[in-house]
């Protein structure tokens, strides 16, 4: 066999597919890899007992997936499309560099295809499942995997503007290789906040007059707002230390 043949036949399991493709993408899993095949970015073979086994056209198809998450933040579904219709999936798009002059918490923000979270009450808007998908950009099996951990609340076949951040940022994150079973610490964190502000509303509750009752609604939000900006500056201080550490290292590498 000649060594162009050899090469169109040699295909890759998932270990050494993850060798091959790490060093540049790090933060790349098995978990991962078996998503973007979930989502129609990848097609590898099975062998006989089911094994996954890669092409080098799988390969090299994953290596443009992860870049383009990586450097331009385009949606799955907009990568996905691009490439079944043979199009240049990078058109139209600009590189993402970050702003290295900048404070931490820049580098922090949601992107502009991403809804910012809903402050006030929600809007009147609702959604189906299958529109609460498209309208995030995300795929229905992670919306429902999102329902079933219960990070997003369904009322009468419906849903709100909260899921629709919600799903928003979990689309996000699964580029990441965040899926929704991780994010449930966030539940559990939300879950102590809700109770900090029911113990605090909770002896307005049987007032009956209109002013006491707007009085706890005020508290509510008021507190609630509070406990996220507290949050949101915590987890921010604690991020910083990591990037330190980070830059210490690069720093430290580039001296040897």
């Amino acid at each position: 066999m000649s060594k162009p043949e050899q090469q169109q036949t040699t295909r890759l399991g998932i270990g050494a597919l993850l060798r091959r493709l790490q060093p540049r993408f790090p933060d790349l899993s098995a978990s991962k890899v078996r998503f973007l095949e979930d989502q129609g970015l990848v097609h590898p073979q099975r062998t006989a007992s089911g094994y996954r086994k890669y092409s080098e056209e799988d390969v090299e198809r994953l290596e443009t997936v992860l870049s383009l998450q990586q450097e331009r933040y385009l949606p799955l579904r907009v990568i996905r499309d691009r490439l079944d219709r043979g199009l240049d999936p990078a058109a139209g798009s600009e590189r993402q560099v970050p702003d290295a002059t900048s404070s931490p918490s820049v580098g922090m923000q949601p992107s502009d295809d991403v809804a910012a979270p809903v402050a006030g009450p929600p809007s009147g808007r609702r959604y189906t499942l299958r529109e609460l998908a498209a309208r995030s950009s995300s795929e229905v099996p992670l919306v429902r995997e999102l329902l079933n951990h219960g990070l997003i609340v369904e009322r009468s076949g419906e849903f709100d503007d909260r899921a629709l951040a919600i799903a928003e940022a979990a689309g996000r994150l699964s580029g990441y290789g965040i899926e929704p079973r991780h994010l449930r610490v966030l539940r559990g964190a939300s879950e102590r906040i809700v109770a900090l502000v029911d113990g605090s509303v909770s002896p307005l509750r049987n007032r009956r007059d209109p002013e006491t009752r707007q009085i706890a609604v005020h508290r509510a939000r008021e507190i609630s707002s509070l406990c996220l900006s507290m949050m949101s500056a915590m987890v921010n201080a604690q991020v910083d230390d990591t990037v330190r550490g980070l830059e210490a290292q690069e720093r430290s590498g580039s001296t040897r």
